[in-house]
């Protein structure tokens, strides 16, 4: 019996061993290639489209039995700018070696090595991927005859049963499903006749894997999509649990795009139907990319394919924390957004590219250097038309510098096909009250922008304006400030939109007590060079009672006129300045006259010193002694005598700041001059018969006075002129 037994086991090894070796050779010798024609005569009776397998037809020997077919490609409709729809250099599909042994064609791994499809839509609406009644009936013969498949493999693969009957697609998936796929060198390739448009998806690696049926779906992707490096990993829920659309689909995602890092951990629902979805998302932008601050996003965010509802926990930027909801209705061409958002604190200064946040600032209107902070950069009108939004902004506190800080700023904004009105824009301000309206139309490039001031504080400004110690520039006490905007202007840069603007900006300092001394925060411009060279700012903690000050400026015509339009009152000091800002150049030229309350024959050069001239530019001024002017005065003395220096120059302009204001809102806010004061001013203006438009020739009465007070003026004025930048 033993013998017997051992003489069986030898012939059943024998047998195995023979069968091996005969499977071997089979699938050696097997040549794979005299299949190709009909595979291809197949695909192009069903899908009326010829298909080449140009290259080798090969299975692999190893554990895993794996089919190898190259270079294959599939053509393309007749109207489609491709010769192909499709191409593969390397296609690559392992079977379970398990199910083969029970008659069961399971695939295990699918690898597609530079695969390319070309999707194209025809200017009429045609799409290459619509195959015709061929692929409709070849789809339907397929599906039965996989359906007829997997019911034959179903107990082994699908472990609930009941969801395969509620499920059909899922079982129709089950044995054709491959566990792990891998798509590397790919491309993707979608083109639009009639927009003109091709987008293009290269598909540097993509592995997806699920061990079955039932089991999470795990895949990984590196893209490149317009011309930008999408990462990530994403792990979702189980093929069957895709196909149950009574039970909530779950996915998480991490993921790198646009230089953005992004997480959404979520549930989804009726992805069939209508779907709906849920998830908690994270979004952090680093410093300067997309041109951008440091962004940090924490929100819940629930949807449909048409609306979306966001609860923006926080939104981080550069330490500037917003909270709010925002809905946005997608189911249109133009999406439509609807926001209300808040923060306690907005700190500007955080935005500054000296905070290595690389940002990019665009200011319609600066600082003095005009030409730097507004360049020739065109205005992104368009994103004014690629959404409708509406906006309520509300912000405790606007920190705008160390020493500037804005309150209750209440922001309201509805953006309607390219129409931006913000209206009103509220803010608490130097201890009152500004309001505004801003409209920016994206179709005529305009903008216009009103803005009115109430009960606001000079000294509450900006802390510069706080005397702080016995030498310091500051206001004691008034300072009562009254600020109107009104500017309207047309460009396609920033720069054009300067030098287009028209309108007028005012700003009155009614009866205050000023402390004279240094103005350190304006350092640096013309204008800290102007008041640091007077000789009453050089005397400090010295109070000056201010009867008025006025900044009035006509914009139009690609400048910036003032006409007499800065002024200063005092009882020690009255101030007038006319002159011109170009916008377009930046040039600059300006008349000063200050002068002293009462001169005196000994202090006669000193005032003719104070007739100043400023030219070249906003970033480069250039302040001189304004010859004419002081010849005139000269003219006056030598024919007059000196009294004339000590009465009527004095009196140039006896109510600056009424002559600033005409033909404004406020031309009768202070008392125009008396009769008396105004014939004083006459006999100065009359001096002018005895000088020359060319400044040099001057009656031989005076002529060598002239030039001996002229020189003198001179000297002076350099003894007070301060260093570029100081």
């Amino acid at each position: 019996m033993k013998r017997l037994v051992k003489i069986l086991g030898t012939v059943i090894f024998s047998l195995i061993i023979i069968i091996a070796i005969g499977g071997y050779l089979f699938v050696r010798n097997f040549d794979l290639n005299q299949y190709k024609s009909y595979v291809e005569d197949i695909v192009d009776k069903q899908l009326g489209r010829k298909l080449a397998i140009n290259g080798n037809a090969s299975v692999g020997i190893s554990l895993i039995p794996t089919l190898v077919v190259e270079d294959v490609e599939l053509s393309n409709a007749e109207w489609a700018s491709q010769p192909q729809m499709a191409k593969i250099r390397r296609l690559e599909i392992k079977l379970s070696l398990l199910p083969l042994l029970h008659k069961q064609l399971v695939i295990d791994n699918v690898v597609l090595i530079a695969p390319e499809v070309y999707l194209e839509t025809s200017a009429d609406g045609k799409n290459n991927w619509d195959f015709g009644n061929a692929a409709s009936q070849a789809t339907a013969n397929s599906q039965a005859t996989a359906k007829t498949a997997v019911q034959n493999q179903k107990a082994a693969y699908i472990a609930n049963q009941s969801a395969v009957k509620q499920n059909p697609a899922t079982a129709l998936l089950a044995g054709f499903a491959a566990k792990n796929v891998v798509v590397t060198d790919g491309l993707l390739q979608y083109a639009d006749a009639k927009s003109g448009k091709t987008t293009q998806v290269a598909i540097n690696a993509f592995r997806l894997a699920e061990e079955s049926m039932n089991d999470d779906i795990k895949a990984s992707f590196d893209v490149v999509f317009d011309g930008q490096t999408i990462k990530g990993k994403t792990v979702l829920g189980s093929l069957n649990a895709l196909f149950n659309s009574e039970e909530p689909y779950p996915f998480d995602i991490t993921a790198t795009a646009y230089g953005i890092d992004l997480t959404a951990l979520g549930t989804a629902r009726d992805l069939f139907g209508s779907p709906t979805y849920a998830a908690e998302i994270n979004v952090y932008n680093p410093a300067g990319n997309m041109n951008a601050p440091e962004t940090t996003l924490k929100t819940s965010v629930v949807g449909t394919l048409e609306n979306i509802e966001a609860n923006i926990a926080a939104l981080n930027i550069v330490n500037n924390l917003i909270t709010g909801t925002v809905k946005a209705d997608i189911s249109g061409r133009i999406p439509s957004i609807d926001a209300v958002l808040a923060s306690d604190k907005i700190n500007l200064q955080n935005f500054s590219t000296n905070n290595n946040l690389a940002i990019e600032q665009s200011f319609l209107i600066g600082t003095a250097e005009a030409s730097p902070l507004v360049p020739e950069t065109k205005i992104p009108y368009d994103v004014l038309k690629q959404v409708n939004a509406r906006l309520n902004l509300n912000v405790s506190k606007l920190i705008v510098n160390p020493g500037m800080t804005a309150e209750n700023v209440s922001v309201k904004a509805d953006l309607q096909n390219g129409i931006l009105n913000v209206n009103p824009l509220r803010l608490n301000f130097g201890g009152g009250d500004i309001a505004g309206t801003l409209v920016v139309n994206a179709d005529t490039q305009s903008l216009k922008l009103d803005a009115t001031s109430s009960n606001i504080l000079l000294q509450n400004l900006h802390e510069e304006f706080q005397a702080a110690g016995p030498g310091d520039f500051g206001v004691l006490s008034g300072g009562n400030t009254d600020i109107k905007i009104s500017l309207s202007g047309r460009g396609d840069t920033y720069r054009q939109l300067v030098q287009s603007l028209n309108g007028q900006v005012i700003g009155i300092v009614n009866e205050s007590v000023v402390q004279t001394g240094s103005v350190s925060f304006l350092t640096g411009n013309f204008v800290s060079q102007l008041l640091n060279m007077m000789p009453f700012m050089k005397d400090s903690n010295k109070k000056l009672a201010l009867n008025c000050a006025v900044v009035r400026a006509d914009l139009g015509g690609g400048k910036a006129v003032f006409p007499k339009g800065i002024a200063l009152q005092s009882d020690i000091l009255k101030l007038v300045s006319n002159g011109s800002i170009n916008l377009v150049n930046d040039k600059i030229d300006f008349d000063v006259r200050p002068s002293a309350g009462k001169i005196v024959d000994t202090n006669a050069v000193q005032a003719l010193s104070s007739f100043i001239k400023i030219k070249g530019t906003l970033e480069d001024p250039k302040i001189t002694l304004d010859d004419k002017a002081a010849l005139k005065s000269v003219v006056g003395v030598a024919l007059s005598g000196p009294a004339y220096l000590g009465s009527t120059l004095v009196n140039v302009d006896p109510a600056p700041c009424y002559t600033a204001l005409q033909g404004t809102t406020y031309q009768n806010k202070f008392p125009a001059p008396t009769a008396a004061e105004k014939a004083a001013t006459d006999v100065y203006n009359g001096a002018d018969e005895a000088v020359d438009d060319s400044v040099k020739a001057v009656k031989d009465t005076v002529k060598g006075t002239a030039k001996e007070l002229e020189n003198t003026a001179k000297n002076i004025l350099n003894m007070f002129k301060q260093p570029k930048g100081q």
